[in-house]
């Protein structure tokens, strides 16, 4: 059990430490935005591209500067013409044009295409066998629940694959009773309540695993039989399928990142 605590502790403290801006990662102006320096406009929904970090010369993280690219995708509609290319915020002379910005404004004007969080999820969730970590026995067991996670990316560049979760849930557990492992004197099947946490990765879309850890509780109607995992924790591999409840900017499913060439 403290094992899957300090895992997940240690998971939710990387993601914390990979909210800076990545390279090579794509951004999106969140409101309008005008360089004082340059004179040049960004207008909400310009979409960019980091390209180089320089840390600043005063060792103050918020005055590095951040190197962007403007993606020469997006376009502004200029009256009756239509869509016309501002060379000024793409190219110049056959050259693309680097742009820059303190961190600072980065932060308040830009936001992630990808953010690293990508959204809360509720699904339902089985758990086909257990481990019970008090004498490490297998156990098959029939568990089915719901549980709510937190997705987050690993990398902002990729919208819905290598993401991990962290997850919390309850449900059912059939609990299989014999002479060895309770009172009873004949075999039979009980029901539980059953808690669990624990950590999903999602390596694709259909491809996902699921380590969960938890306590089963038995009934009131069964306690006298002494069952002796009750209340104790197991280990378990789970089957998860779920379905967004909530999610970061920009997460769509028809979301796709844009072309920064």
């Amino acid at each position: 059990m403290k094992k899957i605590v300090l895992l997940l502790t240690i998971s939710l403290l990387g993601a914390y430490y990979c909210i800076s801006q990545e390279l090579q990662t794509n951004y999106i102006f969140n409101t309008n935005y005008k360089d004082k320096s340059t004179t040049i406009s960004y207008k909400e929904g310009y979409k960019i591209k980091v390209i180089n970090i320089l840390p600043s010369s005063d060792g103050n993280e918020k005055n590095d500067t951040i190197i962007f690219t403007v993606n020469k995708f997006h376009t502004d509609t200029t009256g009756d013409s239509g869509y016309k290319l501002n060379r000024l915020l793409y190219e110049k002379d056959d050259a693309i044009i680097n742009h820059n910005m303190s961190r600072k404004d980065f932060n308040t004007y830009t936001n992630p295409i990808y953010p690293f969080f990508r959204g809360v999820r509720a699904g339902f969730y089985t758990i086909p066998f257990k481990i019970r970590i008090s004498d490490f026995d297998f156990e098959q067991n029939i568990n089915f629940g719901m549980n709510i996670g937190f997705q987050f990316r690993f990398n902002k560049k990729i919208e819905d694959r290598w993401l991990y979760e962290p997850s919390i849930g309850i449900g059912l557990s059939s609990i299989n009773l014999s002479n060895k492992n309770s009172d009873v004197t004949e075999e039979r099947t009980a029901s539980a309540f059953s808690t669990s946490f624990g950590l999903i990765l999602h390596f694709d879309k259909n491809i996902n695993l699921g380590i969960f850890s938890g306590l089963d509780f038995l009934g009131n109607n069964d306690k006298e039989v002494n069952w002796k995992y009750n209340k104790k924790p197991w280990l378990g591999i789970g089957i998860n399928i779920g379905f967004s409840l909530s999610e970061g900017k920009g997460n769509g499913s028809d979301n796709v990142a844009p072309n920064p060439n």
